[in-house]
């Protein structure tokens, strides 16, 4: 092998270990999605995502691309007991993060469709538009889907967030 093919493939070796490198964790991105209501993903949506969404062997471990933070899984440094509001924000973030480009595009429209709500990650794929590792786990129609969807299209259906939850 020549000597120009032997730096051709050390660059392209060395690129490769460039890139295999381990995501930063300590990084925060500033996710800016003017339209989606914190306060009511707060108090209303968030505690159906995480029951939907925040078990252990689901979102609530580190690895996943969204993550739940709440009580059920994983935690915001060394929190115990019920969900704090910074882990139902640290979740908000992670949901704007999935696709804020194409979230941005949804908020912004008036009226919003319920159609493009459905494009975006967080529906499609429990949903099973797109690939979900973990199958199907919402379904059209019902109290959990009503909940977040409402939430995305820019008026939150309180009665169907609480009928998503298990009465106390």
């Amino acid at each position: 092998m020549s000597t120009r093919a032997l730096a051709v493939l050390a660059a392209a070796a060395s690129m490769v270990m460039a890139c295999a490198s381990s995501p930063d964790d300590s990084y925060t991105p500033r996710v800016a999605v003017l339209g989606l209501d914190r306060v009511s993903y707060e108090a209303m949506v968030h505690p159906v995502v995480e029951r939907q969404c925040g078990s252990v062997d689901c979102h609530g471990k580190l690895p996943r691309g969204m993550r739940v933070y709440g009580e059920g899984g994983l935690r915001l440094g060394t929190t115990v007991g019920k969900t704090t509001s910074e882990e139902a924000q640290a979740t908000y973030v992670s949901i704007v993060g999935l696709e804020p480009e194409k979230t941005s595009e949804l908020t912004a429209r008036t009226p919003r469709s319920a159609a493009d709500a459905y494009d975006l990650l967080l529906l499609a794929k429990p949903l099973t538009r797109e690939r979900h590792r973990g199958g199907l786990s919402l379904r059209m129609g019902e109290p959990a889907e009503q909940c977040i969807s409402s939430w995305l299209l820019g008026t939150v259906d309180a009665n169907a967030c609480s009928s998503a939850l298990p009465r106390p």
